[in-house]
């Protein structure tokens, strides 16, 4: 027996909103490396983190477009989060060492990446309309 899906009263996650947390994603990027500058990209996790960053961001805002590939777009859509998650991730661990910190970043990188997952799945706990 398959449980039932919960619905939001707008009727679910939009594939519009991906393009806007996309271009949100990619404008962050944008400016943390112009406000440190293009010299802090040489040390390797900083470049890493913007790597992660950047294809999230792009893979977000390719999954509200048409592309001629046979990728169906919930699966770009999902990829993006899961890069998000790890950014996320990586970003957080670096800026506190405290148990506690860690800890809330990991449980928050283990959300997002369930949501990516279940999103690049289909959407069988979130339900993502066209």
């Amino acid at each position: 027996m398959r449980a039932p899906t919960i619905r939001a009263p707008t009727g679910g996650m939009n594939r519009r909103i991906f393009r806007w947390a996309g271009l949100l994603v990619l404008a962050l990027n944008g400016g943390l490396v112009a406000l440190f500058g293009v010299g802090r990209l040489t040390q390797v996790d900083v470049a890493v983190q913007f790597l992660l960053g950047v294809c999230s961001g792009l893979l977000l805002v390719l999954s509200t477009v048409e592309l001629p590939w046979d990728v169906p777009w919930y699966r770009l859509a999902g990829l993006g989060y899961v890069c998000f998650a790890v950014w996320m991730l990586l970003t957080l661990l670096a800026s506190d060492d405290a148990i506690w910190w860690r800890t809330v970043a990991v449980l928050n990188a283990l959300v997002v990446t369930f949501v990516g997952v279940d999103v690049a799945r289909g959407g069988r706990h979130f339900d993502v309309e066209r």
